[in-house]
């Protein structure tokens, strides 16, 4: 009985040792068929396509993962060269002159603004200036490069020292306050193609004379006010409107000559420019704003035909004596508010002589 329980015993080890050896070649198996499907996944995920890199194909899917890597350029750095400092965007190849190093700057004759600055290999062009940016700062001589594209917000602002600047044609707007306060700066060269001036750009600076490019379409307000040393201008063909208080408080200006695409003279243009005595106004002009030439010389003047609208006291003058103007103003009232009635060499003191220094057509 003993020996028949060792013979099924046996048997039996026999039997689980045979299943154990089957099982672990169908798993050998089952495990070969895995790792092939697995291979064919990988094969299929990555694209067949390869590209020639010198001796050596390269799978574009290992190339494009090297792009990205080297394309990792921050957003926005900053950079001191010379005192100077830019910021500088690589990954869209520009950079901005911010103004001089606080710490590191000294006084000098001469900035000049790069036209371009590195970030390692990237090229970077500066094509604008920050807000206040040389605000206030001494130097005598500025050098502004061929690559800017925008004068920001009060960019070379009260520069006392500042004589004369050149302004490239690279330059497409000329932000507000730019070069207001220059006291000194007597001279300013604008090339062609500038097309956006913004308001008090050259306010209050010490030009004596200045020709704007036909490239400028858009002159807004107080934009050379109080140039008290501005003796002559030319202004560019195809603007539309002379901006509100545009040449107010410039003393010294004697003449004007209003381009024939202007349409609209606005209020207090021409205001307090003491010396004007000299003004010659477009056939297509429709509209002259409030005060437009308020307290200047004009001792006579004509309006032309085309002209609709003139507002309260556009020509309050003291030594104007005559007007030649359009028949649709012949009323005493509409004059009265235009001209004022304190200019006897205008208006005569009876009923008879009341529009004397009138003449209408």
């Amino acid at each position: 009985m003993k020996h028949n329980k060792m013979i099924i015993a046996a048997v039996a080890a026999c039997i689980v040792l045979s299943s154990a050896t089957i099982g672990a070649q169908s798993w050998k198996r089952s495990l070969g068929k895995l790792k092939q499907g697995v291979e064919q996944v990988t094969r299929q995920s990555k694209p067949n396509t390869t590209r020639q890199s010198g001796d050596v194909q390269v799978p574009e899917w290992h190339e494009e993962r090297a792009q990205k890597r080297t394309s990792g350029l921050p957003a926005a750095v900053d950079t001191v060269i010379e005192h100077l400092r830019y910021r500088l965007y690589p990954n869209d190849r520009n950079a901005v002159f911010m103004g001089v190093d606080d710490f590191l700057f000294q006084e000098t004759e001469t900035v000049e603004i790069l036209s371009h600055v590195k970030y390692g290999s990237v090229r970077c062009a500066v094509t604008r200036t920050d807000q206040d940016a040389l605000k206030g700062e001494t130097a005598h001589t500025l050098v502004i490069p061929t690559t800017l594209k925008e004068i920001g917000p009060y960019a070379f602002a009260y520069m006392q020292n500042l004589k004369r600047v050149v302004i490239p044609s690279s330059v497409r707007t000329i932000k507000r306050g730019a070069f207001a306060g220059c006291t000194n700066l007597s001279s300013i060269t604008i090339e062609p193609g500038v097309r956006l001036i913004e308001g008090t750009s050259f306010a209050g600076t010490g030009i004596t004379s200045i020709t704007i490019p036909n490239t400028v379409k858009d002159l807004q307000t107080y934009v050379f006010e109080d140039c008290k040393k501005l003796k002559t201008v030319k202004l560019p063909d195809g603007i539309k409107k002379i901006g509100e208080c545009l040449f107010m408080g410039c003393e010294s200006l004697t003449s004007v000559v209003v381009p024939p695409t202007v349409t609209e003279i606005g209020e207090r243009a021409y205001y307090d420019c003491k010396s004007l005595s000299s003004v010659t106004l477009p056939e297509g002009l429709v509209k002259i704003c409030d005060g437009a030439f308020s307290d200047t010389s004009l001792t006579s003047l004509v309006i032309p035909s085309t002209v609709m609208e003139m507002g309260t006291w556009a020509f309050f003058c003291h030594k104007l004596a005559k007007v030649t103007l359009p028949a649709r103003f012949n009323d005493p009232m509409v004059l009265v508010d235009v001209f004022d009635n304190s200019s006897t060499k205008l208006f005569g003191t009876s009923q008879a002589t009341l529009l004397q220094g009138f003449t209408f057509k």
